[in-house]
């Protein structure tokens, strides 16, 4: 079993980042790749320079100066790339720019450059599908493109350890196209690679159980409130699991596993409401926004809930003003803040005062421009379209 120290930076650097798949050549030319090992007993990360040659689930095979070294894929918390193509560093360039569109066309040359080492094609096959992610804030017929390339590395590279985050984006992706079901189904399963303790090899207990938390939300979203109602209770077991678990040295961490926990147990409330029982859903999210000590993850997923268990009583004033405390204060969640965005311009229209379509306006103008990349986003551009 993992250290809580080893998990926390895990999680903290995130699923395979800056890694790449499985086999590169036997040697690279230029600059060595450096890889960042965890040593668990002194609780140090040491630095390792050399070519990788292979970078998987399970192993890293390092190249060093002809000696050849292996450590478990556990130990490595990081790589940066040192031999890379002219058009993975304009990729870089371009996205750290924010120029999207050209920075995706960068990382497809050099995914598909037959000169480059596998490693670096799998990581710029990553960076293509996350950068179109990115783009799809503003054209959302970016999420397809998106989940098609990330389908492209796990074809490809099945092995690697960037597998597990090309299979959120593709979730996640889904999701935001509107293919709710599509999408409850690909998180769902990378869920059930860390749902029970230890995870699948190369996998993160903590993003797989963030990714559980987000398939309940999608099939929710799909109708299924009973497959909800599962994932959310089975998401919280094993968020509060690995709290009890987590390092007091991380807070940071330990802040993000609480808020998803404590957002995972308002999804019966949520449930309640999709099925119609909106005095027990509010009765339900009354009990948690009345208490002064609910962690911060719990406090606002109710106070959602209960505008939005409000307005469907009619109560629209009341639930605005419950939807305004999350849009002022939420920083843990973009998806909860869009959402009580749009609870706040459906409730300006019911109410009809004064200037309510202006006034409604605003505030989608404000989930299209900032919040682009979130669930609410679709629902506010269609609503947006028939003022």
């Amino acid at each position: 079993m993992k250290s809580p120290l080893h998990r926390c930076l895990r999680a903290a650097l995130g699923l395979g980042l800056a890694s790449a798949a499985l086999l590169a050549p036997a040697t690279a030319q230029g600059r060595p790749d450096t890889v960042y090992r965890l040593n668990e007993r002194t609780g140090k990360v040491l630095a390792i320079t050399g070519t990788v040659l292979e970078n998987s689930l399970t192993k890293v095979r390092i190249d060093r100066s002809g000696k050849e070294s292996s450590y478990d894929a556990s130990e490595v918390v990081q790589i940066d790339w040192g031999s890379v193509p002219p058009s993975y560093r304009d990729g870089m360039t371009y996205r750290r720019k924010g120029e999207f569109a050209e920075a995706v066309d960068a990382f497809r040359v050099a995914a598909t450059d037959a000169s480059t080492r596998e490693v670096v094609q799998a990581d710029a096959r990553l960076k293509a599908a996350e950068t179109l992610l990115q783009l799809g804030a503003t054209d959302s017929g970016q999420y397809q493109e998106a989940a098609t390339e990330a389908e492209k590395l796990v074809s490809d590279f099945g092995e690697s350890s960037l597998v597990p985050r090309a299979r959120y984006v593709i979730g996640r992706a889904l999701r935001l196209s509107g293919q709710d079901a599509a999408a409850a189904e690909a998180l769902e399963a990378l869920y059930g690679e860390g749902s029970t303790e230890p995870a699948t090899p190369g996998y993160s207990r903590r993003a797989c159980l963030e990714a559980g938390l987000e398939a309940a939300w999608c099939h929710l979203a799909a109708g299924e409130t009973l497959k909800a109602r599962e994932l959310f209770g089975g998401a919280k077991g094993g968020l509060e699991l690995l709290l009890g678990g987590m390092a007091e040295a991380d807070p940071a961490a330990r802040q993000a596993v609480e808020a998803a926990a404590g957002e995972a147990a308002q999804g019966e409330g949520f449930c309640m409401l999709a099925g119609g029982q909106v005095d027990q859903a509010l009765s339900f999210f009354e009990r948690t926004t009345g208490r002064a000590d609910s962690p911060a993850g719990a406090r606002f997923a109710a106070l959602l809930g209960r505008g939005e268990a409000l307005a469907a009583k009619g109560r629209h004033r009341d639930a605005q003003l419950c939807f305004a405390e999350v849009v002022s204060l939420e920083h843990s969640s973009r998806d909860r803040a869009a959402r009580a965005l749009l609870g706040l311009a459906q409730s300006s229209l019911a109410l009809g005062d004064g200037d309510a379509a202006g006034a409604a306006r605003q505030w989608l103008k404000v989930v299209s421009e900032s919040y682009g990349d979130t669930p609410a986003a679709r629902q506010a551009s269609e609503l947006q379209g028939n003022l």
